[in-house]
């Protein structure tokens, strides 16, 4: 397995609609952050491929709109 595979990396996820910061815990490890145009961004470390689909899944479930999934490049 390559090193890659075993590092985290940030990723900025943006939804439609305003997310209240108490669903925090619920999405373990990112921060929810309301913008003034009316999306929320989740942002923050994901392990892995499985730990976004996780992610993914929880947006899904709450059915919220997806709008974009980035990750974030180091400095």
């Amino acid at each position: 397995m390559n090193k890659q595979a075993d590092t985290q990396h940030h990723y900025k996820i943006k939804i439609a609609g305003q997310l209240d910061i108490a669903w925090q815990t619920w999405f373990e490890g990112l921060t929810i952050t309301p913008t003034p145009d009316g999306y929320t961004l989740l942002s923050g470390p994901i392990r892995d491929q499985a730990d976004l689909y996780g992610v993914l899944k929880r947006i899904n479930n709450l059915g919220l709109i997806l709008v974009s999934v980035n990750r974030q490049m180091p400095d």
